[in-house]
This record gives C-alpha cells, structure tokens and sequence, in this order.
C-alpha cells in the first residue's frame, strides 16, 4: 500500500445480509442520545441519522423541525436521533465534529457521509432517498 492509498476513504456499500428490525421496533420520533446508548443505536439500523447540535445554536433551531417532519415520513425505514455536543463532547471529538448543525448518516454502525450546515427539507430527503436506493439496488 502506497502513501496515497492510506488518504483514500472506503467507500461504503450498505450491508444487505442483515435484516433491519421489525417495523415496530423503529423509532417515530428523535432520540435523545447519550454516550453509553449511541453505539447501540447507530448499530441496530440500516440507516440512522444522528443530529449533532447545541442549545445556543440558530440553525440547529432551525433544521429541528424539518428533522421532527422527516422522522414521521421515513418510520420503519430511518432513524433520528439527537446529539447535544455541550453534553456530550466525547461522541462530538470521536466523529470530528466542527460545525453543527452536523447531520451524520449510518448504516449498522458505519459511518456512511455527513452533511453540516443548515439544509432545506428537499436537500435532506434527497440524501436519505440516495442512501435508501443503495438498499434496493
């Protein structure tokens, strides 16, 4: 493996050997989460999305309501759960978090792509639908 190659980042195929959870099982509304219950929530789902935010931030006000509409439209298929970095700066410093609002996605665990910054409703179901196709190839 030459010097290069150590930069270059995997890229991510979903994991279509596991079966996701029964639809019961799924959350229709944002998780709180703290440390000791994050891995354990980002490793059950086929997709999560996790909300790294803080209480004195605008635009994390802002992209909450779109993500609460988004919880309900995507039950049974995505998870939502919430991150406040003031609280909890160890999971923030784990996945290099420098700007919220920072939206991760994951796959069972695996860090599939994020986005930071204040998002319309279209752009996030836009990237949620892409991940999701990745499933149905």
């Amino acid at each position: 493996m030459g010097f290069w190659d150590l930069f270059k980042l995997k890229k991510w195929e979903p994991d279509l050997t596991r079966a996701p959870p029964d639809k019961t099982d799924w959350p229709d509304h944002i998780l709180t989460l703290k440390a000791m219950k994050f891995d354990k929530f980002i490793a059950k789902y086929p997709l999560s999305i996790i909300d790294f935010w803080a209480g004195w931030c605008g635009p994390c006000k802002t992209i909450a309501p779109r993500l609460r509409q988004l919880s309900k439209m995507y039950k049974g298929r995505v998870a939502f759960g919430k991150v406040n970095v003031d609280n909890e700066s160890e999971l923030a410093k784990r996945f290099h978090i420098s700007g919220i609002p920072n939206l991760t996605f994951f796959s069972y665990g695996e860090k599939v792509t994020n986005i930071t910054g204040i998002r319309s409703l279209g752009d996030i179901q836009e990237k949620i639908d892409d991940i999701l196709d990745k499933f149905n190839d």
